[in-house]
């Protein structure tokens, strides 16, 4: 819990954006916001001129203008949430399903499981700003789609005397958690200025249904009479991960192919490009 104190102290001290603030028409508060940042007094900075800068009101109901902005953050989100939950609500339990294994060792198999995918958010934050946030969401969902497939298909195989199911379920949380070191931020730079919190909002909102649709979709999917618990009969377990994994190839699909390109562009130039006037 001590992190989150960390937002109460962002909230407290860093100031909105100045860009932000200035398409608001709050051109005060955007001199002294862009003066805390260079950390130079604010009466040193000339006030932006309302002929310069356009000023916008923001309705949520806009998000329904920019759709290319609303399939890659909404179905992005969505893909990666339901795949991710899906794995990591069953995952404990079917350690001890497969494997035979008391829930005291399942939960130090998932020890790996969460390292790993720690080392996968350091690793997409650094290839994020390598090889661009749109390659890295494609990776995310292909990368996680077929190694959570093949973990379902080899679920009783052994790699050097290791269960395979829990090794590449491994190897998966790689692409599948790391890859939200991009899902968040990449949610909110696809959308104009003046929507981006509420753009990421409510994107990460509808992402959300994931949490349910994964675990309780793959009991439908696979004929469970327990929606909450897993009890999946074995020879349809590739099923249930083949339910899981299309949802991360869903997600990798329209971050490749329908994602906006961000980096190294300006907050200007990710307007311009989304056809937003910026003046």
């Amino acid at each position: 819990m001590l992190p989150a104190l960390v937002v109460l102290l962002v909230r407290l001290w860093v100031p909105e954006s100045p860009h932000w603030l200035a398409r608001q028409g709050r051109f005060e508060e955007a001199r002294k916001s862009l003066a805390w940042a260079l950390q130079v007094d604010p009466n040193t900075l000339p006030l932006p001129r309302p002929d310069e800068v356009k000023v916008v009101k923001t309705n949520w109901l806009e998000l329904f203008k920019y759709r290319r902005s609303l399939l890659v953050s909404w179905l992005g989100n969505a893909g990666a949430q339901t795949g991710v939950y899906g794995v990591a609500l069953w995952a404990p339990a079917l350690f001890v399903l497969l494997l035979k294994v008391t829930p005291q060792e399942a939960a130090k198999m998932m020890l790996l499981l969460t390292v790993v995918g720690f080392l996968g958010r350091l690793s997409f934050s650094w290839l994020s700003e390598k090889i661009g946030r749109r390659n890295c969401g494609g990776l995310l969902g292909f990368g996680a789609g077929i190694l959570i497939i093949l973990a379902g298909y080899n679920y009783m195989d052994m790699i050097f005397g290791l269960s395979a199911f829990w090794l590449i379920l491994a190897a998966a949380m790689f692409f599948a958690d790391g890859g939200f070191a991009i899902v968040g931020p990449y949610a909110a730079e696809v959308w104009p200025s003046h929507l981006k919190t509420t753009g990421m909002g409510s994107a990460y909102g509808f992402g959300g249904i994931g949490k349910i649709i994964g675990p309780a979709g793959l009991a439908l999917i696979v004929g469970s009479s327990n929606y909450l618990k897993p009890d999946v009969p074995l020879p349809q377990f590739p099923t249930a991960f083949l339910y899981l994994g299309c949802w991360f190839l869903m997600a990798g699909l329209v971050y490749y192919f329908f994602g906006l390109e961000t980096k190294g562009k300006s907050i200007h130039e990710i307007d311009r490009e989304l056809g937003v006037a910026t003046a």
